[in-house]
């Protein structure tokens, strides 16, 4: 049998019914904060998508933040961090476009198919064709 001894109360000894509050509430931090992790690893593969070096540097930096932050114990230090740790992954999934270099002075743009949209004006008061 797996030992579970890194699980709160040794693992399934106990039903979830019965564990303390805090117990059962870190549990569901771990969860958020795995979710992150692997949203933001998921992310970084598609933003930076046959970019090596991008690719390492996101792997690298998103594991560094991760770890300085593994012992942090207060609940609300935690849900603070997970925002943090959700609004880059948005920031990343909507607002990161890829560019290479063609010639000196040239970059060419490559957005995903997710980040082009139809760009409709908006209009208050549209006004009937005649």
């Amino acid at each position: 049998m797996v030992s579970r001894d890194w699980l709160p109360g040794g693992g399934a000894t106990r039903p979830l019914e019965k564990w303390p509050q805090a117990e059962a509430r870190a549990m569901g931090q771990a969860a958020k904060v795995l979710q992150l992790f692997k949203t933001l690893h998921r992310t970084r593969q598609q933003v930076f998508k046959n970019d090596a070096r991008a690719l390492e540097a996101a792997r690298i930096k998103i594991n560094e933040e991760f770890k300085c932050n593994k012992t942090e114990t207060s609940p609300k230090k935690i849900e603070e961090l997970i925002k943090i740790g959700s609004d880059v992954e948005l920031i990343l999934r909507t607002s990161v476009i890829q560019g290479i270099h063609t010639d000196h002075n040239t970059l060419k743009l490559v957005p995903r198919k997710d980040l082009l949209i139809e760009n409709v004006p908006y209009c208050d008061a549209p006004t009937q064709k005649q």
